[in-house]
């Protein structure tokens, strides 16, 4: 925002004003360098280094004195520096009796110290380790890291609440007015994230965090931010936009935060969108093209270091004294080839050498190519050794328990299927050694195993949100878009052990982002069908589908286990990651009352054994489910490396059509 009065003499007549810029980031998830340590490629347009080339950009343009900075959460998890990190803070707090004893500093508070962050929100993926690694960790911030609404434990109010960290914190700065004068200028933070956080990572925080509303906590605080003459409040919200008036305890509230009288900006984070850009176009509540949510200043800076939120704000006198907010300009400045910043580079170049020495240590080897080029369409040779190793210690971790005896599935999904991390987020493991960094790739997230109890109508249930993810597909239709673009595809769910037939002409029983009931067929959270038994189609004994005897049947049309169609009384046994066994990526069907057993362990860890003790790996069964036939195509993108030669299913028709212009290999899926 460019302001005349900056430049020309002042005017005694003309009443002063305070320009204040706001710089943000958020979900940087633990990338420092510009390095993918996954494949160890140097990548662009993320990073944390390179967002410090923009910062102190930004901060020279408007003058460190009247420029903050702040972000919102999902700091430490996300590439293997920061389980590096966590597994060095892990081994020092196991000979400490105070967590938050002093300690090296972790790689990305070292680099945000460096950068002189003001404040931080905390969020969900910064206690995916538990909360002794996360206190560790930012107990070397020079920055408040702040949490209204996940904390120790629940009082009677939230004001009265344990805090696991501080809910909020007030600023108080000197900032130049438009008149060349000093004037001070109060700013409040407050910080929430998602309620579901506590539940998450349950295995790991189960009696020391819990959690409240974010709205709720946020209405309850901010009068004593008020109180405290505050001139601005900023909501630190790790959440997505959600709705304007979600219900109690939703996942994303940064709207209906923002519908909060008293809080005059909103930076929200967690969904890995931006805004203003188009991500949100035609959202109702949302203005995309100017950052706005329910008409205050907001900005989202999409995820691992891609972009860096600038919000430039006015502020005019109040008659009675203080300042208050009268306009704002909100932009992104994406990352893109920006150079990163040799001071952070230096700052963290130990942490990056030791990581890179891990993950390229060699600890399998494979007969076959290990990939998830083709994860939602047929055979995943990465989903299927995922599974293969969840279901070896599964037999081990249900010996002797309730769950014994019972038939052994496995669950697992892809976790990089582009998306977010563009046409090279997909798992390409060529045939040969393995390496540490390959396993990581498979598990990149530090969840348990759990093993779960389940029904057969539990499994309907829990496949029929894992097929949501595609879009209908009409009969005869030619060249459907086949996947939602709003599904993450670590929603996508494929159960080894089971034969399934989906039928894409139905319309999904769940939203694709969500996770939520579209129609009367959702079961309930028992997984019990309706008293009136409807709802799901029946089966006649074949593995196609019968006529629908209800405008409620799901996707899933034959479902069927060691040759046998599964009854929706049939009790199994499920192997899956801490974070699906409760709820996590829009799971709620499956029961939370349901015995399960979890391991100690974190699931890389496993995975790791697994593979060291099978000597050779030859991981190249058929998918676990087929497409109902309807006389379609539709389109497919994935790696742009793919060819039928080195990737192609033998149990699907595909044809290759070449690159997108965003960079994706284009295939024709014949249904």
């Amino acid at each position: 925002m460019t302001d005349p009065a900056d430049s020309a003499p002042a005017d005694p007549a003309t009443p002063a004003t305070l320009r204040l810029r706001i710089l943000c980031t958020t979900d940087l998830h633990a990338h420092v360098w510009p390095h993918d340590y996954q494949t160890d490629r140097p990548t662009k347009g993320r990073g944390l280094a390179a967002l410090a080339t923009l910062i102190t950009a930004a901060r020279a343009e408007a003058g460190q004195d009247r420029t903050l900075l702040v972000d919102c959460g999902d700091i430490l998890q996300g590439t293997a520096l920061g389980d590096w990190a966590a597994l060095q803070s892990t081994a020092r707090i196991n000979t400490t009796d105070d967590p938050a004893a002093p300690g090296p500093v972790h790689p990305m508070i070292r680099a945000m110290n460096h950068l002189r962050y003001d404040a931080a929100a905390l969020g969900n993926h910064d206690l995916n380790y538990g909360l002794d690694p996360m206190t560790a960790a930012f107990a070397g911030a020079d920055f408040p890291v702040l949490c209204a609404n996940l904390v120790a434990d629940l009082g009677a109010t939230p004001p009265e609440d344990t805090p696991i960290v501080p809910p909020w914190c007030i600023l108080d700065r000197q900032v130049p007015d438009t008149q060349g004068c000093a004037q001070p200028l109060r700013i409040g933070l407050i910080g929430t994230a998602p309620p579901q956080s506590a539940v998450w990572d349950a295995a790991v925080l189960r009696g020391r965090v819990a959690a409240r509303d974010a709205a709720q906590a946020v209405r309850a605080h901010l009068p004593a931010l008020r109180a405290a003459g505050c001139d601005l409040v900023i909501a630190l919200s790790h959440a997505g936009i959600g709705s304007a008036r979600p219900a109690p305890m939703e996942e994303d509230t940064s709207l209906a935060v923002a519908r909060i009288d008293g809080i005059d900006v909103v930076l929200a984070g967690h969904s890995h969108r931006r805004l203003p850009g188009p991500d949100f176009h035609g959202t109702p509540g949302v203005d995309a093209a100017a950052g706005r949510l329910a008409g205050k200043p907001a900005a989202m800076a999409g995820a691992f270091g891609s972009d860096l939120g600038v919000l430039d704000l006015a502020l005019a006198a109040r008659p009675g004294g203080g300042w208050r907010l009268a306009a704002a300009d909100v932009s992104l400045r994406p990352v893109k080839d920006t150079a990163a910043d040799p001071a952070v580079l230096d700052l963290t170049a130990p942490a990056h050498r030791a990581t890179r020495g891990q993950m390229g240590r060699i600890v399998g080897h494979s007969r076959t190519r290990l990939h998830s080029v083709f994860a939602l369409t047929g055979r995943a040779p990465a989903l299927a050794l995922l599974a293969e190793a969840q279901a070896a210690h599964a037999r081990r971790l249900v010996t002797g328990t309730a769950l014994d005896g019972l038939p052994l599935l496995s669950a697992a999904a892809p976790f990089k299927h582009g998306g977010p991390t563009g046409p090279d987020g997909f798992v390409d493991i060529p045939a040969g050694q393995l390496r540490h960094r390959h396993m990581v790739e498979l598990s990149p997230f530090p969840n348990q195993l759990c093993v779960l109890a389940v029904t057969g109508a539990d499994l309907r249930a829990w496949l029929e949100r894992a097929a949501s993810a595609y879009c209908t597909v009409p009969r005869g239709a030619r060249d459907a878009t086949l996947i939602d673009p709003a599904a993450a595809a670590y929603t996508f769910d494929e159960i080894h052990g089971l034969t399934y037939t989906l039928d894409l002409s139905r319309p999904p029983l769940h939203d694709a982002q969500t996770g939520r009931a579209l129609t009367a067929a959702q079961p309930p959270a028992s997984g019990a069908l309706a008293e009136d038994g409807a709802g799901w189609t029946g089966m006649d004994g074949t593995d196609e589908p019968q006529a629908d005897r209800s405008p409620r049947a799901g996707r899933v049309t034959a479902l069927y286990h060691a040759g046998r169609a599964i009854a929706d009384t049939d009790k199994f046994a499920v192997a899956t990651n801490s974070y699906r066994a409760s709820g996590g990526g829009g799971y709620g069907m499956i029961p939370k009352g349901t015995p399960r057993i979890h391991s100690r362990e974190p699931l890389l860890d496993l995975l790791l054994r697994h593979v060291a003790g099978a000597g050779e790996i030859a991981a190249d069964g058929p998918a676990p489910h087929r497409f109902a036939p309807l006389g379609a195509t539709a389109l497919l993108r994935t790696a742009p490396q793919v060819t039928l030669d080195d990737h192609g299913d033998p149990d699907r028709k595909l044809a290759p059509l070449g690159l997108d212009g965003d960079g994706y290999g284009v295939f024709r899926l014949f249904l």
